[in-house]
């Protein structure tokens, strides 16, 4: 599944009708494929071809599908840090501003570009300022808000939108064939989220999630071990947060209106929230419950366990049987 899902290609189809700025900014949720448009986009710019479309068989082409182009500079967190740190931006700086290798373009690529220290921000935002001919700067980020203004007044900002249930469902069954309606309701139409979710088995996965909030809910008396086990599984940590949250937005839609369209392997414990809870309650725990995300999201250092524990206290005193 490397090559650009058709849905994607839109993008590039933009940006083959205007002249080449010097710096792009992709944003949207994770799991929308944004690394792949990236890299597909670094490979097109870098093509001997004129499209940005790469053909995939030029020598430029096939250096940069080895991960070998000497002209393609990718910034990456570096194992045990948390940032993109400055010293990697001089790195960086000694290299672009040297002739191109192979008498063409150069580009960086930074894919999260939100991960980056002060110091490393303010470094890249000086050759953001002042690039060098034939540069390019390709980058993304899941949480635009956190990127200073300054680098961002000086990119163009292309945002990535989720496909269509169709869009994802053809995608996806050019490899899997079964739960793939499932898959795409509960990634929220994000396919590359979607295919994790069918690489990890995901009716054994749900299910697990839908007893441990149950439990929580009846009884809050496993919370310290569902709170242990969630913190060991971080491939699907951050999913099954945003799955709660999900959960308390069908209970405010069915508290609103008993029409309300919910998600079905969870509709028992949507319906008996929205008919039982407060919907100032169920607005407040939302707002817990996505704080909870936030802090998973951007900070990979936390007692995950000590976290989970306090939002499950939370879930159940406000949600519990026993308290209703």
């Amino acid at each position: 599944m490397n090559k650009l899902p058709i849905w994607q290609e839109k993008y590039i189809d933009l940006l083959t009708k205007e002249k080449l700025h010097h710096a792009y900014l992709f944003f949207g949720r994770e799991g929308l494929g944004k690394e792949l448009l990236l890299s597909t986009l670094s490979q097109g710019i870098l093509c001997e071809e004129t499209t940005l479309f790469p053909c995939g068989k030029c020598y430029n082409c096939k250096l940069v599908l080895s991960q070998n182009h000497p002209d393609l500079h990718i910034l990456e967190i570096e194992e045990g840090k948390k940032n993109i740190s400055i010293s990697q931006i001089l790195d960086l700086r000694e290299k672009i501003y040297e002739s191109s290798f192979l008498g063409k373009n150069k580009i960086i690529l930074i894919p999260n570009i939100e991960f980056m220290s002060r110091d490393a921000s303010d470094s890249i935002l000086k050759i953001l300022e002042e690039p060098p001919k034939d540069t390019f700067f390709v980058m993304s980020s899941h949480f635009i808000h956190l990127i200073p203004s300054t680098i961002r007044s000086r990119s163009i900002e292309i945002e990535i939108t989720n496909p269509s249930f169709e869009e994802c469902l053809e995608w996806l069954s050019e490899s899997y064939s079964e739960n793939l309606e499932l898959a795409i309701e509960l990634s929220n139409n994000r396919p590359f989220i979607a295919k994790d979710l069918l690489d990890l088995n995901l009716v054994e996965l749900r299910s697990k999630f839908i007893k441990d909030i149950s439990g929580i809910i009846k009884s809050g008396k496993d919370i310290v071990n569902i709170s242990e086990n969630w913190s060991k599984e971080l491939e699907t940590l951050t999913l099954k947060i945003e799955w709660m949250s999900y959960i308390l937005i069908d209970a405010i839609k069915h508290n609103a209106t008993n029409e309300a369209e919910v998600v079905s392997d969870s509709e028992n414990i949507t319906r008996y929230l929205g008919e039982k809870s407060d919907i100032f309650n169920l607005h407040e725990l939302l707002n817990k419950t996505n704080q909870t995300w936030n802090l998973f999201s951007n900070d990979s250092n936390l007692r995950k366990d000590y976290q989970l524990q306090s939002l499950f206290v939370e879930w159940e005193m406000g949600l519990g049987v026993s308290n209703q």
